[in-house]
C-alpha cells in the first residue's frame, strides 16, 4: 500500500527542494562568474591604458628634461656673457658679448625659462615675428643676471609629464580596484560551489541525514547571496 502511494506521488518534496537549491546555486554561481569576468576585463583594459599612458608620460618627461638641460646650459652661458660685458673695457667687445647673451636668451631659451628670468615677452614675440633687431636692453640683461631658474620654473616645466604620470597612476589604481572586485565575485563563486556540493551530497543519503546536508547547502547559498548583494556590480 505504501509503495503504491509513493508511485502515485507526482514528485518527491525532498528531491524538488534539492533541485530548486541546485538550480539557484548554479544560477548564482553563473552570475557571480559573469561579474568576475566583467571586472577582469575592466581590469585588463585599465592596466593596458595605464601602460600606454605611462609610456606617453615618459616621452613627455624626456622632452621636458631635454628642454631643462638646454635652459640650464643657456642660462649659465648667458650669465657668463653678461658678466663679461660688464667687465670688459672695450665697448665693442662688451657690446658683442651683451648682444650674444641677448640673442641666446631670446632665441634659445624655452618660453617658460624666459618668463621666469623676468624678461619681457614683447621682445621675444617681436623676434619670433621676424624682427631680427629685437634685443634685450641692459636693464633686461640685468634681470637675467640676478634671477635664477627656481623650483617654480621646474614645477611649471615638468607640469605636463607630472599630470600624465598622475593620470596613469590613477588608471592603474582603477585596474587594481577592478581586479579586487573581480576577486570578490570569484569568492562568491566558491561559496555557491560549496552550497552545490552539500545539496548534491544530500541526494546520496536516504535517511533524515539528507535534510541536514540540504539545510547546510541552503544556509551556504543564502550566505553567498547575502555576500554577493554587498558587492559592487560591473
Amino acid at each position: 500500500m505504501s509503495q503504491s502511494q509513493d508511485e502515485k506521488k507526482p514528485f518527491d518534496p525532498f528531491e524538488l527542494t534539492a533541485a530548486i537549491l541546485l538550480g539557484l546555486g548554479a544560477t548564482a554561481a553563473s552570475v557571480a562568474g559573469h561579474q568576475n569576468n566583467l571586472w577582469g576585463g575592466l581590469s585588463v583594459q585599465a592596466y593596458s591604458a595605464a601602460t600606454a599612458m605611462t609610456t606617453s608620460a615618459s616621452t613627455t618627461f624626456n622632452n621636458e628634461q631635454s628642454t631643462y638641460d638646454n635652459d640650464v646650459d643657456i642660462e649659465r652661458r648667458t650669465k657668463e656673457l653678461i658678466w663679461e660685458s660688464r667687465e670688459i673695457e672695450d665697448e665693442d667687445q662688451a657690446g658683442r658679448s651683451a648682444g650674444m647673451a641677448s640673442w641666446m636668451l631670446i632665441s634659445q631659451l624655452s618660453a617658460t625659462a624666459y618668463m621666469h628670468l623676468g624678461l619681457p615677452e614683447e621682445v621675444r614675440k617681436a623676434y619670433w615675428d621676424g624682427n631680427a633687431e629685437a634685443v634685450l636692453t641692459p636693464e633686461h640683461l640685468e634681470n637675467a643676471l640676478v634671477n635664477d631658474l627656481s623650483s617654480d620654473y621646474v614645477d611649471e616645466l615638468f607640469a605636463d609629464s607630472a599630470a600624465e604620470f598622475a593620470a596613469a597612476d590613477k588608471r592603474f589604481e582603477e585596474g587594481n580596484d577592478a581586479n579586487t572586485k573581480g576577486d570578490q565575485f570569484s569568492l562568491a563563486v566558491v561559496i555557491f560551489t560549496v552550497s552545490l556540493f552539500f545539496a548534491g551530497l544530500s541526494l546520496v543519503f536516504k535517511t533524515r541525514l539528507r535534510w541536514g546536508f540540504l539545510g547546510l547547502g541552503a544556509t551556504v547559498l543564502v550566505a553567498g547571496l547575502g555576500y554577493m548583494a554587498t558587492l559592487t556590480w560591473a
